[in-house]
């Protein structure tokens, strides 16, 4: 008997993914994005605990064993669609799975290891950091994703977004806006003098945040370091000639927290169509000098007439309180969820060897 339950083999499954048009291997007890990302595949994945949904995916045929309940972050559409986490799924029998972001005009770059040397960290606001890396050779990536970074003493990776507009073919130089955080190990390292010149690991591209292509009117929400990816994406659009009407509401505490106006003004003045970036605190004294917005930047969607809501492609980026508020808004104002695209930037710190074996 002993015997038999020792040499037993593990129950295994056929997963295939389409359109990636390929079949993997896996265990009764692995999710199927460990699978995938282990085979070396383009997953689409962040947090890679159920929170964002970036790899969300559909089944199309076979039975799921869901490790955590799929309805907190998915719609009810949604569920009876189909759709469910690969990174909180684990298969029952073979299946057929479908990566419906693939087919919505995104082709992921396959992330990489490269190594880095920091070059310049300098301040933006109070407490938000620019820290440029050279890389060893050139990485290619899409306005909106992010990279992992690693650096020396410091246990796991920590999530940054690309902060520029990418450069066809790749570029050796990648700038990331880093929040100092409290007792925070990482963003206290890079603002120590000794980080620049230091060398570290970049892992990378990841997400799949990005600007999709339409005629429509363009919300970007963003608070705090949120600014990065939403610039990155509004500079790769607008060098493409992409003229839709935009509003960008940024929110703030207080005017030690908005980033310099020269910074602001050179991606919103290189716009071809309509654009208003509006500045909203939230904490501002009552008597200083500030006549600009005041109160959370949420409270400003609906009062957009630019354009109607109902319309629009809007782009959440910022700290999880502001995203699910800017969420319930906008789909109480009959925004479609197909149409909201969010990052929300959760605690994404990571302890992985390397991108294709996390």
């Amino acid at each position: 008997m002993l015997k038999r339950l020792f040499n037993r083999k593990s129950k295994t499954y056929q997963v295939h993914v389409a359109p990636f048009g390929v079949s993997l291997t896996v265990g009764a007890r692995e999710t199927i994005l460990k699978a995938a990302l282990k085979a070396g595949l383009a997953y689409p994945h962040e947090c890679e605990v159920g929170a964002c949904t970036s790899c969300k995916s559909l089944l199309v045929e076979g039975d799921i064993k869901a490790l955590t309940d799929f309805a907190y972050v998915l719609e009810s559409n949604e569920l009876r669609d189909g759709y469910f986490l690969a990174c909180q799924s684990q298969p029952r029998s073979d299946l057929r799975v479908r990566v419906t972001s693939l087919e919505a005009g995104i082709e992921l770059i396959p992330p990489r290891s490269f190594e880095g040397k920091i070059v310049s960290v300098t301040l933006l606001t109070r407490d938000i950091l620019h820290v440029c890396v050279a890389l060893n050779e050139p990485m290619e990536y899409c306005a909106g994703q992010y990279a992992n970074l690693y650096v020396p003493g410091i246990e796991g990776a920590r999530a940054y977004s690309y902060a520029d507009a990418p450069v066809p073919g790749g570029t050796t130089v990648l700038s990331f806006h880093v929040r100092l955080l409290q007792d925070g190990a990482m963003s206290g390292w890079f603002a120590e003098r000794t980080s620049v010149g230091a060398s570290i690991r970049v892992d990378g591209p990841y997400g799949v945040f990005r600007l999709r292509e339409s005629d429509v009117p363009i919300l970007c929400v963003a608070g705090g370091s949120g600014m990065a990816p939403l610039k990155a994406m509004l500079e790769q659009a607008g060098r493409s000639g992409v003229s839709r009407p935009v509003v960008y509401l940024f929110g703030g505490r207080t005017q030690a927290d908005l980033y310099e106006s020269a910074f602001v003004e050179e991606f919103v003045d290189a716009w071809a169509g309509p654009i208003r970036f509006l500045p909203v605190l939230s904490e501002e004294p009552a008597a200083s000098d500030w006549e600009g917005a005041r109160g959370f930047v949420t409270d400003f969607i609906t009062a957009v007439d630019e354009f109607e809501l109902l319309g629009v492609q809007a782009y959440l980026c910022g700290p999880p309180a502001m995203i699910d508020t800017a969420l319930s808004i906008l789909l109480k104002a009959g925004v479609r969820g197909r149409d909201i695209y969010f990052d929300k930037f959760t605690d994404r710190s990571f302890n992985v060897s390397s991108p294709n074996t996390q």
